[in-house]
């Protein structure tokens, strides 16, 4: 380097702009302290978050799930002639707009709160010293008394994949797409695979999604990933599962692709094969800072490093590498860091997917039970059974309640169907106080609403408990009474 600046002082350096990044500087400048975010891309701070994956692609599902869901009370022609005249410039506009929105607001944060944004990459000089390199020939090295990797992820770009970023192209690529393709097979069954699978197919693009394994998106309970898949393939998705990548062939403005001994010719292949950490150029080697088996940073509870000072979090870390669950990690690492009690990582925390229709959840999974040899009932509420799923006319849906059989506790809550997103919360509030399945019973619910299937997803699990048809307390020692209620909802069997 060429130039070395004059050193400066702060209490916390942020290397990284995301929800984890921006919550932790926020936070530690409520607690009074100095604090400086390092960012590469100034100009677009927020990084995947607000840029290139979690907002600009919710926004497109958003209008999408919009425009189709008025197929259920209108005549399908009048939709479908919005799709084939709906431009993507537009759509993609609108996107766009939502994330230049949200920068806004980050960047109102960060000036109210006197935090300083610098331009450059951040690299580990020692433990309480970080080099901004601001260009190529000038950096700085700043001191400071907390330091937080929170430099986020990337898409697994495979070296014998061929990204063109056009014909072949990954998650941070997808959305910059000219055109609408007309065919896309996509790799990679995951939440992100089959999320945009439901986009590109409300779109009108005929979309093949392929996967080396036998199950979609098989971290969640696999009862409401099938009513999913369904939902999923009478939309016109189909999957080819237990199938790998055999050859990839760009032929012109299209790409050849072969699986299961079976070539696909389509226009975009997109590769959704997970996500790397972005832990390369840090230093971290040089301060004896440890990665895990998947590139991701080793911490403890409190996002600490080996290094007390230096602290991660976010996609970094690896899982959940969830933007909530990020913006809550630096939080905790702020409040740690700068002695002020915030409690740890929360057990348990919603997980949005946000295919058509979205999927929600929180707690455990069947599977998981099983695997546990935990005692239990499943309660079930369809949409079919529920008012509101009737005024919209929704012919999939599913709230599902695993009730522990000894305590009545509830312990895990599984929703696929129109805003389970939203939905989830309902239940996780019942889950963070230790609610039992008696609870939802005995709450008046608005009518009507699609939460009153958590009523009805009540009953459905009570009564296999209680089977005289009478629903008595929960278990005296477990705390919470309830009153006690009769099973008579008609929808309670």
């Amino acid at each position: 380097m060429e130039k070395q600046e004059p050193q400066n002082s702060y209490d916390l350096v942020v290397i990284g702009s995301g929800p984890a990044g921006i919550h932790a500087a926020v936070q530690a400048a409520k607690l009074k302290r100095k604090v400086c975010v390092v960012e590469k891309t100034v100009g677009r701070i927020g990084g995947s978050w607000v840029h290139t994956a979690t907002l600009p692609s919710k926004t497109l599902r958003e209008a999408l799930d919009s425009v189709q869901g008025l197929k259920r009370h209108i005549d399908t022609r009048w939709v479908d002639r919005v799709m084939i005249d709906l431009p993507a410039e537009k759509l993609l506009g609108r996107a766009q707009e939502v994330s230049q929105q949200e920068e806004c607001v980050l960047r109102k944060h960060l000036k109210n709160n006197d935090i300083e944004l610098i331009t450059g990459t951040g690299y580990l000089e020692g433990p309480h010293a970080v080099r901004i390199n601001t260009t190529e020939s000038t950096s700085k090295v700043v001191s400071t008394d907390k330091i937080l990797i929170a430099t986020g992820s990337r898409p697994r770009r495979p070296e014998n994949i061929p990204f063109d970023g056009w014909r072949v192209v990954d998650s941070d690529e997808i959305l910059s797409l000219e055109c609408i393709p007309s065919s896309m097979l996509i790799f990679g069954a995951g939440i992100i695979g089959c999320e945009y699978a439901c986009i590109f197919r409300s779109l009108g693009t005929e979309v093949t999604v392929v996967d080396r394994r036998n199950r979609i998106m098989q971290q969640m309970d696999q009862d409401v990933v099938q009513e999913l898949r369904r939902t999923m393939e009478e939309s016109g998705v189909v999957f080819k599962l237990g199938e790998d990548l055999q050859d990839i062939q760009v032929d012109g403005p299209q790409v050849r692709v072969a699986s299961a001994g079976k070539t696909h010719l389509v226009d975009v292949l997109f590769f959704a094969g997970g996500r790397s950490s972005n832990t390369d150029r840090l230093g971290l080697a040089t301060q004896g800072i440890e990665l895990g088996c998947r590139g991701e940073i080793v911490v403890n509870e409190f996002f600490q490093t080996a290094v007390p000072s230096i602290y991660a979090a976010g996609d970094v870390v690896g899982p959940p590498a969830l933007a909530a669950t990020g913006a809550h990690q630096g939080r905790i690492v702020s409040c740690h860091a700068f002695g002020a009690k915030i409690g740890g990582f929360p057990q348990e925390f919603p997980v949005g997917v946000y295919t058509i229709p979205e999927l929600s959840a929180i707690g455990k999974t069947e599977e998981e039970l099983r695997k546990e040899g935990r005692a239990y009932v499943v309660g079930r509420a369809s949409y079919t059974e529920i008012a509101r799923g009737h005024i919209r006319g929704e012919t999939h849906g599913l709230i599902k309640l695993l009730v522990c059989k000894e305590t009545h506790h509830i312990l895990g809550i599984h929703i696929v169907g129109a805003d389970a997103a939203n939905l989830i919360h309902v239940g996780q509030a019942f889950m963070m106080k230790k609610g039992h399945a008696q609870d939802f019973i005995n709450m008046i619910f608005n009518h009507p609403t699609l939460a009153e299937g958590y009523k009805i997803a009540a009953f459905n699990a009570l009564n296999k408990i209680f089977t005289s048809g009478v629903i008595g307390d929960p278990p005296a020692n477990d705390g919470s009474p309830s009153s006690l209620t009769d099973g008579s909802h008609p929808s309670a069997a």
